[in-house]
């Protein structure tokens, strides 16, 4: 898989699986009519033949949202009829944070009599439901296939760690969809999916984690201790291979 810089053309693209499919463009590149695609950011090249798709990983600073990301916010304020959120950055301070509205209704069945309360300084796991450059990003607290809070909502107690972007997104799965699509080109995916820290935890540690794309990580557990050694297990494991990572949690409940 290359490495492109921006401004670099992408030659090698994929065949269409069926007569006439349209290529889809991901994060990282731009088409330029008639038919040549540029890469505006750097990073590693992911083709996915069978979906015919193609986009740049890469592990940014600044999160921007995109429909149907997970993310962790933290509340600013309430209006009349939303709260005022921040989604900030794995590595952005609080002021430079994204600006989003949660809706008083986006939570499962809630109606004005119902509804959560929260106070300012309080963190929810939300999904973003609407993200365009022309206004601020809209958040839901449930699952819109579901209408259910499938593990969103507010989240209480815990800690919320740092983690980058790239860490994030293959804590979330993409690892895994990565290495597939290695695979499937024949091409050799060094060291794991980027989850094996958690599975790992899990077969000795209790403890919740909701993991949002812009960077940051929620852990509770029974004791504080826990989840102190759970956010270092995740924010050491990032450039780990899965050896690696099992040995780094061995020896951490070792030390625990």
């Amino acid at each position: 898989m290359p490495l492109l810089l921006p401004g670099d053309a992408v030659t090698a693209l994929p065949t269409p699986s069926k007569p006439g499919a349209t290529l889809k463009l991901g994060p990282g590149l731009t088409h330029i009519p008639p038919s040549e695609v540029s890469a505006h950011k750097a990073g590693q090249l992911i083709v996915d033949a069978r979906k015919n798709a193609l986009w740049i990983e890469s592990n940014s600073r600044r999160y921007i949202p995109s429909p149907q990301d997970a993310v962790i916010a933290t509340i600013l304020r309430s209006s009349a009829d939303s709260y005022i959120c921040a989604i900030s950055s794995s590595t952005s301070p609080a002021p430079s944070s994204v600006q989003a509205t949660l809706p008083h209704l986006a939570f499962p069945n809630a109606t004005k009599k119902t509804r959560p309360i929260l106070q300012p300084g309080s963190t929810v796991y939300a999904r973003v439901s609407l993200a365009n450059k022309h206004m601020d990003p809209e958040l839901e607290c449930f699952d819109a296939e579901t209408g259910k809070a499938s593990g969103f909502g507010e989240l209480k107690g815990g800690m919320v760690f740092s983690v980058s972007l790239g860490l994030a997104r293959r804590l979330l799965g993409d690892g895994k969809k990565m290495r597939q699509v290695a695979r499937r080109a024949g091409e050799e995916w060094e060291g794991g999916h980027g989850a094996e820290v958690l599975e790992e935890l899990g077969k000795s540690l209790a403890f919740e984690c909701a993991v949002g794309r812009n960077g940051k990580v929620w852990i509770d557990s029974e004791d504080v201790k826990t989840t102190l050694l759970v956010g270092r297990c995740i924010i050491a494991s990032e450039t780990m291979t899965a050896d690696e990572v099992r040995e780094l949690v061995r020896v951490e409940l070792a030390q625990g």
